[in-house]
């Protein structure tokens, strides 16, 4: 027992000095070597980049100036021009779509091609695809509503004006036909849902009545409008309600003209004869007054109604000489009392061409017509069909022999 507890003892002696050389031999261990820690590599930090010296700017000459102020004006001078020209080029191809479709003629007129050619008098005719048309209808509606219910109360209103503004891009020269309202016609009728009843003959002005109030009033009258004018295509049109006028006189700085009849009734200030600039409600007045005796009555409203047309396009015109995007701005102004299928790209167009047009009123043609009172009580008139297609080959056609 006493042996083995010696033998202890002398185990935990040499343990001791064990652990007392472990403790030496660490103090002198050099820290940064692999020995610190068996366990794990040391980590190496990356070596540091060095920093290259930057070059000094070389400074730009005043040639390099000057090309880069030429590149940047380039780009801000093209970019608008280019879009402009687009637009110019989109505008004429949408222009010319229509053709020319001529199925009834006066006896004594040779009809070939739908119209294309026409042997009238000995004379051949043909149809010039230069000219592009507009429909302008003056709609007797303070604004533009298509609401269901509205429409069945009042219905979507008549067109009390209308002209037919042909351009012959060729010549630069455009002809304005003033067609009456109660100008007697075959129009397509439809019920209140917008169906296609079939064709009633009655006054012009009822085709915008037979539609939406929007777009199948218009093209409802397109339509009814060539038919009168012995299928000449009509590319385009625009509708402007009562409110519409007063806003496009104004835009323009007022229209001056020469008072036709005696209107003191409902203006003191235009006294038959008087030289009057019409400024604001003055111009509505002014086209739209008429007596309702005797039946030609509207003849009179038709005559301030071409003076006044007249007198606006001059305006129109020299302005837009000065502006070039002015009929883009007159557009935009009358947008919410206006139906058109002029776009900004046809109107860019006809911009464009306008800008080379004289016009007067030697440029407005008048429909010859037999006045007649109807079963109704209404006026009807029946247009000279000899003197109506004469005046519809002058327009549109070019004598080629």
């Amino acid at each position: 027992m006493r042996e083995t507890q010696n033998n202890q003892n002398e185990n935990k002696k040499e343990a001791d000095q064990l652990n007392l050389n472990l403790e030496k031999e660490i103090e002198h261990l050099d820290r940064t070597s692999g020995e610190e820690f068996q366990g794990y590599e040391p980590v190496s930090e990356k070596p540091k980049k060095e920093k290259k010296p930057k070059k000094p700017k070389k400074k730009k000459t005043p040639k390099q100036i000057v090309k880069r102020v030429l590149i940047v004006l380039a780009v801000i001078i093209l970019v608008p021009v280019a879009a402009f020209f687009t637009l110019r080029a989109l505008g004429k191809d949408f222009l010319f779509s229509g053709n020319v479709n001529m199925k009834n003629a006066i006896d004594g007129a040779d009809v070939q091609n739908n119209g294309d050619l026409v042997i009238y008098k000995g004379h051949k005719y043909r149809y010039n695809e230069n000219i592009t048309s507009v429909l302008f209808m003056g709609v007797d509606r303070e604004k533009v509503n298509s609401d269901e219910k509205y429409l069945k109360e009042h219905g979507a209103g008549q067109a009390d004006t209308m002209f037919v503004a042909a351009l012959d891009t060729s010549s630069n020269k455009m002809s304005l036909i003033s067609i009456p309202r109660d100008t007697m016609a075959d129009i397509k009728t439809y019920n209140e849902k917008g169906k296609y009843t079939g064709t009633k003959k009655t006054q012009l002005c009822l085709a915008y009545a037979y539609g939406d109030g929007e777009k199948l009033s218009c093209t409802n009258t397109v339509d009814a409008v060539s038919k009168v004018l012995y299928g000449i295509p009509i590319d385009s049109y625009v509708s402007v309600n009562l409110s519409a006028i007063s806003v496009l006189n104004d835009a323009v700085g007022g229209v001056n003209v020469q008072v036709i009849g005696d209107l003191t009734s409902v203006d003191p200030d235009l006294k038959e004869g008087a030289n009057v600039t019409l400024l604001g409600d003055q111009a509505e007045t002014y086209v739209r007054t008429r007596e309702h005796e005797p039946l030609d009555a509207n003849l009179e409203r038709m005559r301030r109604q071409q003076q006044y047309i007249t007198a606006f396009i001059q305006k129109g015109l020299q302005e837009t000489r000065n502006d070039i995007m002015l009929p883009v701005d007159l557009l935009n102004l009358i947008s919410d009392n206006a139906v058109t299928n002029v776009s900004v790209p046809k109107l860019t167009y006809l911009a464009t061409e306008a800008l080379g047009v004289s016009f007067s009123s030697d440029d407005i043609y008048s429909i010859d017509c037999d006045i007649k009172e109807g079963d109704s009580g209404y006026a009807e008139y029946y247009p000279d069909e000899t003197k109506l297609f004469e005046l519809v080959l002058d327009v549109f056609y070019t004598r080629i022999d």
